[in-house]
């Protein structure tokens, strides 16, 4: 949601919101390589469990959530001339410090910052539709919006086959 806000908040093109959801957001895809071995070693007992996950001698991090992962990202950065990935990974780090050491796995001030940065994109989306309509907008209009939204933003980057029928000469 932090990078959902980076992206809105400066205004970024489809090539910079990638490069910030990449450092921002899809390190964390480094955790099912940590599911994976966890389930092998734990014959999936207690999947469910953080506690007992959270005590496990898994790793569930990469090198991108090391300080050191700085000597890869600052150089594309630098490629993408801008600083957002890296200013995204530096709070993906700062978040994940946060969590483990003060709030916790799950917390309810963890849920309270992931609500209030969700409303918050939200709200704007919604005075930016309210902005573009020239008729009142209630709640139907506004998710006919929104699907309108991620469908034109979707068929940049999802394969949805052509409704097109094919003419015959």
């Amino acid at each position: 949601m932090v990078c959902l806000l980076l992206v809105r908040l400066f205004s970024l093109d489809r090539n910079e919101a990638f490069a910030v959801l990449l450092f921002g957001f899809f390190i964390d895809l480094d955790h099912i390589f940590g599911i994976a071995e966890y389930v092998s070693t734990n014959h999936g007992a207690n999947l469910v469990s953080v506690k007992h996950a959270m005590e496990s001698n898994i790793e569930w991090k990469s090198l991108m959530h090391q300080p050191v992962a700085f000597l890869i990202v600052a150089p594309i950065a630098l490629l993408f001339a801008f600083a957002l990935p890296l200013l995204s990974w530096i709070l993906h780090l700062v978040m994940d410090f946060v969590q483990i050491h003060y709030l916790g796995i799950a917390s309810l001030p963890e849920l309270v910052l992931m609500t209030s940065v969700t409303a918050l994109l939200v709200l704007d989306d919604l005075s930016l539709c309210r902005m573009l309509s020239e008729k009142p907008v209630g709640l139907r209009a506004f998710l006919g919006w929104e699907l309108g939204q991620f469908k034109g933003e979707a068929k940049h980057w999802l394969p949805f086959p052509s409704r097109k029928v094919p003419v015959s000469a």
